[in-house]
């Protein structure tokens, strides 16, 4: 192995050589490329090969390559090119060989191989590589389209193309890409005829070969491609005309129906579907009928999901179809239909109403009718219940009123969106003390966790006095949360001159409630104490955290209050 290696080296000396006349390189910079190589032939040379070892070398050898191009712009050089590039990418070309013959099964590696070669004009090759890789490799239909698109693409044959996909097709009868492959080749075959007469044989040829490919691939998929290429070379409409029978004829799937409005608004029309046409709308015929099928879907498939993408879709109609003007009445037609047929989702839904609310022009009781008739069809709706609620800001009984309707549908986290809002917006006294009853009555964990909320906003309305009658309410029916303690604390700790009495009372209340389980707060009340209180309480209240907190978070509480300790 040491023998081959050396000779490998040795090889490489003339090319080493003129890189350092050509002053590409220094002296060092030359041994350490020739260290390296050194390293990777004993790498590849070994009896158990490595993947990993040819990938390094190979993606080494490119990336000198690429810094020796850009050595010579810099500088300006032209000169030994054949000497130092042309060496490399042959040396490459065996590595690359031997990669392949050592690791055969990749795949892979046949595809990085083509791109080298093709990057560094070896393009001779090529072919050999692709009849190799189909040698092991045919049973991927993948490896018969790369073989036709080189033949196609690069080769400019479109006959050996089109005899790589019938020999893949007859090894894969069941593949839709080489099917749509060589029923796209058969059409730019006929687009190159050179009489009538071949070019009518040739389109009969691709015309058997979509048919062929539907006999075996039953996915609609296949039809839309095929037909998306049909349509692309416009020169034979027979074709087309066939294709689109077709898939008429399996109007009963829902996906043809988003197909054909999809192209009503390419331009591409069925005549089929002109009785749905709504002909009063002043709008682009393409709009028209890509209304008028999305329309006559949703009838035979009320579907939501369906209704949504009939909008989208129309929110990204192409400016050049029609003005902003007719968009967004388009857009407003496809929303009322949803909501008069009940298939708006919650997105839909909160979409509309900003739309109808950005335009301004609805009255108050219209628009009410319109959060009603759409609570009646989709009661989950979220954002109708918010906008509901907002409706009535002036109301604020009739919210409340609105927020206990909405909790007897709504899902416990989507109610307490709904408190959220109403906390932010109400101002009313009475209204705030019978969101405070609601709450004592409320055993669901989500909608107490406003309490601290509510607790704050009576603080900022009725002022201290209020806030701590509350509070008082509040710790009298559990359960409580910390953040409601904490609130408390907060809000006497503001005062002008803080009551130490009452902070205390809080803290020992929050303890009483949660001291158990939560070493945070044992320790907030220490540094309460030390600093504002009396520093002579604290070794009690140490000494009762002990006794308190369970086993497994005591020690947790020590280290931290003996790491406090030593920072002071």
């Amino acid at each position: 192995m040491a023998e081959q290696v050396n000779q490998r080296i040795e090889n490489m000396i003339n090319e080493l050589e003129q890189m350092r006349r050509t002053n590409l390189y220094e002296d060092d910079e030359i041994k350490e490329i020739s260290r390296k190589r050194k390293e990777f032939e004993y790498r590849i040379q070994r009896r158990l090969k490595a993947k990993d070892d040819f990938v390094h070398y190979i993606a080494y050898e490119l990336a000198l390559l690429e810094d020796i191009a850009l050595r010579r712009k810099q500088a300006k050089l032209t000169e030994k090119k054949h000497d130092i590039e042309y060496s490399i990418a042959k040396r490459l070309n065996k590595v690359f060989k031997q990669f392949i013959l050592r690791f055969q099964n990749d795949i892979e590696i046949y595809f990085e191989y083509i791109k080298f070669c093709m990057s560094v004009g070896f393009d001779y090759a090529v072919s050999n590589i692709i009849a190799q890789m189909i040698q092991f490799h045919g049973d991927k239909p993948k490896v018969w389209q790369l073989a036709s698109k080189w033949e196609s693409k690069e080769q400019d044959n479109l006959e050996n193309a089109r005899s790589f996909l019938l020999k893949g097709i007859h090894r894969h009868p069941e593949s839709e890409m080489l099917y749509i492959e060589l029923f796209e080749t058969e059409l730019l075959m006929a687009c190159k005829a050179e009489s009538d007469e071949e070019k009518e044989k040739l389109i009969k040829r691709a015309s058997v070969v979509w048919k062929n490919g539907m006999n075996n691939i039953s996915k609609l998929s296949y039809l839309f491609s095929i037909c998306d290429l049909s349509m692309k070379f416009a020169f034979e409409e027979s074709i087309t005309n066939e294709i689109k029978a077709e898939i008429w004829s399996r109007q009963e799937e829902k996906d043809v129906w988003c197909y054909i409005a999809q192209k009503e608004l390419e331009g591409y029309h069925w005549t089929e579907i002109e009785e749905f046409i709504n002909f009063e709308n002043n709008l682009p015929n393409e709009i028209n009928n890509y209304m008028g099928v999305y329309e006559e879907a949703l009838t035979k498939f009320p579907d939501e999901k369906l209704c949504t993408k009939y909008i989208h879709n129309l929110l990204s109609v192409n400016e050049s179809l029609c003005t902003e003007t007719q968009k967004i009445f388009a857009v407003k037609q496809a929303w009322n239909y949803g909501h008069e047929n009940g298939l708006l989702s919650n997105e839909m839904y909160a979409f509309g109403i900003s739309l109808l609310k950005l335009e301004d022009e609805i009255p108050k009781d219209e628009f009410a009718e319109i959060l009603d008739a759409a609570l009646v069809k989709n009661p989950q709706a979220t954002s109708v219940w918010e906008e509901k609620l907002l409706l009535n800001i002036s109301n604020e009984s009739k919210m409340l009123s609105i927020l206990q309707e909405a909790g007897k549908v709504l899902k416990p986290d989507e109610s307490l969106h709904l408190w959220n809002v109403m906390l932010d917006n109400v101002e009313s006294n009475v209204v705030l003390q019978k969101c405070q009853v609601q709450f004592q009555r409320c055993e669901n964990a989500l909608i107490l966790s406003l309490k601290p909320k509510l607790l704050q906003k009576i603080y900022r309305h009725n002022g201290l006095k209020a806030a701590r009658e509350m509070y008082e309410n509040f710790i009298r029916v559990p359960p409580t949360q910390v953040e409601v303690h904490k609130t408390m604390i907060s809000i006497e700790k503001s005062q002008e001159n803080p009551s130490i009495k009452n902070i205390r009372k809080c803290y020992e209340c929050l303890l009483q409630h949660h001291g158990k389980d939560n070493t945070e707060i044992w320790t907030d009340y220490i540094d309460f104490e030390n600093q504002n209180g009396s520093a002579q309480n604290t070794p009690a209240i140490y000494r009762r955290a002990v006794a308190t907190l369970n086993k497994e978070i005591v020690d947790e509480f020590i280290k931290a209050q003996a790491l406090a300790r030593l920072k002071l």
